[in-house]
C-alpha cells in the first residue's frame, strides 16, 4: 500500500481557487447536522472566472463516505467538512433547480471539481491531514457514483429558528471552524 500513496499529501495538482469563512453545524440527528451561515463571517469559495459559492443553510451528512471507511484517515464524513459542506450545496441547489446549468453555473463534473479543489485548500492549509491519496479516491468517487445524488430530490432548507425557540431549544451544539484568517 505504501508504494501507492503519494509523497505531496495528494497536491500534485495545487489548489486553484480561494477558500474562506467560518463552518457552523448544528447538531440534528444522528449523524445528521444543519449548516448554519454564519453572518459575519460567511462560507465562501471563490474560483476566478465562475460565480463564487455561498452555502446557505441546509441539512447535511458531511461527506458521504461509507462507514466501514470512517477509521482511515481522510475517510472520516468531517474530515474535509468545508469541502462537503460546498459540494452538498452545489447538490442541492442543482435539485431545487435554483442553480443555473452550466456554462454560468456550476455542472456536476464543476461541482465534483470543487470539492477535489477544496479539499487541497484545506489540506494546504493544514487544516486537515491527507492520507496522501484521500483527495484523489474521493474524486474518483464521486465521479463514478454521484450523477445519482445529483439527480435524486430537492431537500428543502431548515426552517430559521426564531431567537425565542433557539433559546428555548438550548443546549444548541455547534461546531465551529474559521478558514482564511
Amino acid at each position: 500500500m505504501s508504494g501507492c500513496a503519494s509523497l505531496d499529501g495528494g497536491l500534485s495538482d495545487p489548489p486553484r481557487g480561494r477558500l474562506q469563512g467560518t463552518l457552523l453545524l448544528q447538531w440534528s440527528s444522528e449523524d445528521g447536522f444543519i449548516y448554519v451561515p454564519d453572518p459575519t463571517y460567511p462560507l465562501i469559495y471563490a474560483l476566478a472566472g465562475k460565480p463564487p459559492i455561498q452555502p446557505g443553510r441546509m441539512y447535511t451528512d458531511g461527506g458521504s463516505i461509507p462507514r466501514v471507511f470512517w477509521s482511515v484517515k481522510g475517510f472520516s464524513p468531517w474530515a474535509y467538512g468545508p469541502a462537503y459542506i460546498l459540494h452538498d450545496w452545489l447538490f442541492n441547489e442543482h435539485r431545487c433547480r435554483r442553480l443555473p446549468e452550466a456554462p454560468d453555473g456550476y455542472s456536476l463534473i464543476e461541482a465534483n471539481a470543487v470539492l477535489y479543489d477544496a479539499i487541497g485548500i484545506l489540506v494546504a492549509q493544514g487544516k486537515a491531514d491527507s492520507n496522501g491519496e484521500a483527495r484523489r479516491l474521493i474524486k474518483w468517487a464521486v465521479d463514478a457514483f454521484g450523477q445519482s445524488a445529483w439527480d435524486g430530490p430537492c431537500v428543502k432548507p431548515p426552517p430559521s429558528p426564531s431567537p425565542q425557540a433557539l433559546r428555548a431549544a438550548r443546549p444548541i451544539t455547534l461546531y465551529k471552524v474559521t478558514l482564511g484568517r
